[in-house]
């Protein structure tokens, strides 16, 4: 029961610093001088991102419900 404890519990803070660090690397590079210009592609680029993370997140919920059907 330990062992399910620690591996959750480091799932989720290994979660949480990627999107920590993805964030604050999104947003340093959008409040640059040089992406002003270009601010509509990087809001692009966001959006599409968090598409491909929505999509891998139901595709892994998917394969979780699957693996745990055939067990």
């Amino acid at each position: 029961m330990i062992e399910k404890i620690e591996k959750s519990l480091l799932e989720r803070i290994g979660s949480s610093v990627f999107i920590s660090l993805f964030l604050s690397g999104l947003f340093f590079t959008l409040f640059q001088d040089f992406t002003q210009r270009y601010l509509d592609q990087f809001l692009g680029l966001f959006g599409a991102m968090c598409l491909i993370f929505i999509g891998l997140v139901i595709m892994w919920k998917v394969k979780e419900a699957v693996e745990k059907e055939s067990n």
